[in-house]
């Protein structure tokens, strides 16, 4: 049998690339023998290196990957350190949901589907094109987000199958029965409710209008798009284009599944794989110390994502915000010491009974992002700082962390089993990372689709949207109980019941495995295909 080659194509951006990490992994799993070719920005070449050296080893005989380096700026670079509605962009983003915020976002959404300019597209794009000469791969996989990759594979006829770590909800809310991305569906970045609430319905259909309006009428879309025409010969294909009005025939491999997003009809088109979350070593391979420290007791974990960057006041909201938690545990432990020594179920071991199933003192591993790429920390929190002050004891105790950066990947993290609580932005990866290894979350959504996880994880009964009023930042009032809600509260095991069974679920059929199987049978059938054309 001749061997198979299958290129990856993706954005370098960790919220896109692992799941192409994880689905290089599952294909090698699934047949050593398939070559493994990664196409992205030099951001992300160490990860695919490690990757590539953790797949061989949990597959002997399979090839190392090889990687391919695209010329030009990456998605994030793109839409940086420039001029304009990209640079708006990223400021809008930033801002509390109103409807002007929201208008404005419309407006240069586009610019977040295409960051690239017309120099910027065609050198990526031709990029692509030398890639695709020295590979002569016999199936790509490409990123939705990655508007090159999906218009070179269109325009040069190139055997393709897409691959997006967003949800059913994203690729097939336009295909709803009775309109109903208008009026049942919050829209992108409106931060509504699920479902929509009667309220807000018009605002919502407004909202769905002017996206459609604003992708429509914008300039520079049009002519990326002409350019692609006369100068490359190719149909431009955005992540726009997948969602509203995809190529005839192409499949949409997706890191999600009906159990785990809101109700939907799902159109053909769609694979719904279940999230494809990325083979990591376990935390002791990468720190032995952190390993040994997350196994003293029940701990709440931080991180709030790659671009989330908290300024000095929002640190100080989570720190006032997490000593009510800690007050409250402690308060609850107090309890059960009491009642042990009256022969009640705590005994003389009721400071140790920890949470969730958990047994040891409630801690805390705070992730916390200082800085932007490029500058010096904006602030500090070590003694003498507000932030230390406030969680001063519990620092001192080492039962609180506060770090710039975990070596071991936030997933493995996630999966040690004495995480009782995931913190995060509500990002597609860190939503599924915690939904897979059991873990409540509480989400603190930022920006455009991070507000729908907020929604799942209260539709799905598995965590609580914990800044609704605060947002985008977080308030001490707010989250505070929050946390003590989904920690410790009266809900608190029935979520950690109803997470467990949707972990249980997904494991059955890991998404991972899906899209490689989905993969595989795609290079199958063409075979059959060319085979019966003989």
């Amino acid at each position: 049998m001749t061997t198979k080659k299958v290129l990856l194509v993706v954005n370098s951006e960790y919220g896109q690339a692992n799941v192409f990490l994880a689905a290089g992994h599952a294909l090698q799993a699934l047949d050593k023998d398939v070559q493994i070719h990664f196409a992205s920005f030099k951001q992300i070449a160490n990860d695919v290196a490690t990757s590539s050296k953790y797949s061989v080893k949990c597959t002997p005989g399979a090839a190392p990957w090889t990687f391919h380096l695209l010329d030009g700026p990456s998605f994030m670079e793109a839409i940086q350190y420039k001029d304009g509605p990209r640079t708006a962009l990223e400021r809008i983003m930033g801002q509390r949901p109103t409807f002007s915020s929201i208008m404005a976002m419309m407006k240069v959404l586009v610019h977040l589907f295409l960051p690239w300019d017309q120099p910027e597209f065609d050198l990526v794009y031709k990029s692509l094109v030398r890639i695709f000469d020295e590979v002569q791969p016999d199936i790509t996989v490409v990123d939705s987000l990655f508007a090159p990759g999906l218009t070179a594979c269109r325009a040069l006829g190139r055997r393709h199958i897409v691959l997006s770590p967003n949800t059913l909800k994203d690729f097939a809310v336009a295909f709803q029965p009775r309109a109903a991305l208008l009026w049942k569906f919050p829209i992108m970045g409106s931060a509504f409710e699920f479902l929509v609430p009667w309220r807000n319905i018009p605002a919502n259909t407004v909202y769905g209008l002017a996206q459609i309006y604003f992708s429509l009428t914008d300039t520079r879309l049009r002519e990326t798009r002409a350019r692609a025409r006369q100068k490359l010969g190719a149909e431009l294909v955005t992540f726009e284009s997948l969602m509203m009005n995809p190529p005839a025939g192409l499949k949409i491999l997706v890191s999600n599944r009906p159990e785990i997003d809101f109700p939907l009809v799902i159109p053909g088109h769609l694979t719904a794989c279940g999230p494809l979350i990325r083979p990591v070593a376990p935390v002791a391979d990468d720190d032995g110390e952190l390993d040994a420290w997350l196994r003293r007791g029940p701990t709440v974990f931080i991180s709030l994502g790659t671009h989330r960057v908290l300024e000095e006041y929002e640190a100080v909201e989570m720190a006032r915000a997490l000593r009510v938690l800690l007050d409250a545990v402690e308060a609850w432990e107090d309890t059960l010491r009491r009642r042990g020594g009256e022969g009640g179920e705590g005994g003389e071991g009721g400071s140790n009974v920890g949470v969730g199933g958990v047994p040891g003192k409630l801690q805390v591993l705070w992730k916390l992002k200082r800085h932007k790429p490029g500058q010096d920390a904006m602030y500090e929190v070590g003694p003498g700082t507000r932030v230390h002050g406030i969680l001063r004891r519990e620092i001192e105790a080492d039962r609180v962390r506060i770090v710039d950066w975990v070596k071991p990947q936030p997933s493995a993290v996630l999966q040690a089993g004495t995480v009782v609580c995931s913190v995060n932005h509500g990002g597609a990866n860190s939503f599924h990372d915690a939904l897979t290894s059991a873990v409540p979350q509480v989400i603190l959504p930022a920006w455009l689709d991070c507000y729908d996880f907020a929604n799942r994880a209260e539709y799905l009964g598995i965590g609580r949207w914990g800044n609704k009023q605060a947002m985008p930042s977080c308030a001490e009032a707010e989250l505070g109980p929050i946390l003590v809600d989904v920690v410790l509260g009266p809900r608190a095991a029935e979520m950690r019941a109803r997470v467990r069974d949707l972990a249980d679920l997904c494991a059955k059929t890991p998404g991972a495995t899906v899209a490689a199987s989905s993969i595989l049978d795609e290079l199958k059938s063409y075979d059959e295909g060319e085979e019966g054309e003989k």
